[in-house]
């Protein structure tokens, strides 16, 4: 049977039920973050980098774990603080335990400084501290203890329509290899910018629904648009892989099925993800090293899977794979370095005073309604020129955004700024969306919040992309019911 919601869901739309703050996220994380991150900024060493990487890496399971499998409250700033710590500070530990380099430090090996490098992972952590204390103090969170998803007619006919459209995409080539493909005009279209955004929530919708849901006819039609999305996020990318399946576990609080206390559940379940990912990560690389064979970067999507099964005949795929992905894993996860040397040099030398904002939110309007936008504007370029570095392609985060525009005063306030800016979206839509609509936009923020290497561009292109779909939601949860019953 379909699940409805109690009549006090539909007037408080996310649920009322709120836990009050907790001693954990007030004092002792904040604490162990900012203690942690003196120290490492005092020592300035290789050592004390890594010390610091791994209480951050430490305190970002902890609030993962919180978060998806205790069913802990849900934040926007406590999502931002995880998804930094987890990036810098596992990412540091990562490189440091597996890059091999001798008895070289990071920093010799990569022509660098193990002081600036330090205070950079510092910093992660000093900045981490007041965003997770400032959200359990003063942020609402997300959604009641109480509030279910309703498991009716228009959650399938949603993902019915959502799973259509991203078969389209990929027949039409909007979408293809890595997620959305640049048109004729060197540019991404309303369509296809729109079908790379919602691709990742909607796959962690549609897993979760499959799930939870008891009726045998609806867990038939569910589980075959999970099976397609599955195999169609395999070719999108490896942190989309990753990060969705983080959503999914978040996502089956909202439908009713319980973790919370269930071992056997919960072990299962990171065993199933688990080998969701191993197959998925290796089946994108394959289709990657595909690309570098045919010795052309937009080598079509179906002369990769040609070649990529080729190998699959000799045996040679899995070593392939394995490979790609161990030797990628080993430096792609430092990404510490391009924040670290911007931070410095932004105390020794005028900050950019809000170009990377400027030139990131000129990137975010659509060139019909923006047309003399630069397309070739870079945040690496912009730091090359007002630091006299020499990056060209690196990690961007919102970090780095802050420390090029106002040195350390940005690196605390752009985190904060976002934050706000995210909560405020869902409050008012809150208020006019039903309670479906309003769950999937608050998805689609919450991947984007997850993810380490996003620059201002990719929050302020999220705002875009939820004020776009916020409409045409509405139009279809207003749409007649139709019946998916075997009785």
């Amino acid at each position: 049977m379909p699940y409805d919601l109690p009549p006090q869901h539909q007037i408080g739309r996310l649920g009322e039920e709120v836990v009050p703050p907790r001693a954990v996220y007030i004092s002792h994380i904040p604490a162990t973050l900012v203690i942690a991150g003196v120290l490492t900024w005092l020592a300035a060493s290789d050592l004390a980098m890594m010390a610091a990487g791994v209480v951050g890496g430490v305190v970002s399971l902890y609030l993962l774990w919180d978060w998806l499998f205790r069913e802990g409250p849900t934040r926007f700033s406590h999502l931002v603080a995880l998804a930094l710590l987890m990036g810098y500070g596992l990412g540091t530990v990562n490189t440091w335990l597996t890059l091999p380099r001798g008895d070289l430090t990071i920093a010799q090996f990569l022509g660098g400084d193990e002081a600036v490098y330090a205070r950079g992972m510092a910093a992660v952590l000093i900045v981490s501290a007041p965003i997770i204390f400032l959200g359990e103090f003063f942020e609402r969170p997300l959604f009641g203890s109480e509030f279910r998803l309703p498991l009716d007619q228009n959650t399938y006919l949603f993902i019915f329509l959502g799973t259509v459209s991203v078969v389209i995409g990929f027949f039409t080539h909007s979408l293809g290899f890595q997620g959305g493909q640049v048109g004729a005009a060197g540019q991404l279209t309303v369509a296809t910018a729109l079908l790379t955004w919602m691709f990742p929530p909607l796959a962690a919708l549609t897993i979760a629904v499959f799930l939870a849901v008891r009726n045998r006819f609806a867990k038939v039609f569910v589980g075959f648009c999970t099976f397609i999305l599955c195999v169609l996020i395999m070719v999108i990318g490896r942190r989309n892989m990753i990060y969705t399946s983080m959503l999914v576990v978040f996502t089956l609080r909202l439908t009713g099925y319980r973790l919370k206390g269930t071992f056997f559940r919960k072990f299962f379940l990171i065993i199933g993800f688990g080998l969701f990912l191993f197959v998925g990560v290796s089946v994108f690389m394959l289709l990657r090293l595909a690309g570098f064979q045919a010795h052309n970067p937009n080598t079509p999507l179906s002369q990769r899977i040609q070649i990529a099964l080729s190998w699959v005949q000799e045996g040679t795929a899995l070593n392939r794979a394995n490979e790609a992905n161990q030797t990628n894993a080993q430096r792609r996860t430092f990404v510490l370095q391009f924040f670290a040397d911007v931070l410095d040099a932004s105390t020794q030398r005028t900050p950019a005073l809000g170009k990377d904002f400027m030139g990131f939110a000129a990137q975010a309007v659509p060139r019909v309604l923006n047309p003399e936008k630069d397309p070739n504007f870079s945040e690496e370029r912009l730091a090359d020129t007002q630091f006299n570095l020499t990056y060209r392609d690196s990690a961007n985060s919102i970090l780095t955004n802050g420390a090029t525009d106002f040195g350390p005063l940005g690196v605390i306030a752009y985190p904060l700024l976002i934050v706000v800016l995210f909560r405020l979206c869902i409050g008012f839509l809150e208020r006019i969306l039903p309670p479906l609509p309003v769950t999937f936009l608050a998805l689609g923020i919450m991947f984007t919040l997850i993810q380490t290497e996003n620059a201002i561009e990719f929050y302020l292109v999220t705002l875009r992309n939820v004020f776009t779909f916020a409409p045409i939601l509405f139009v279809l949860s207003r749409l007649p019911r139709f019946s998916l019953s075997n009785r």
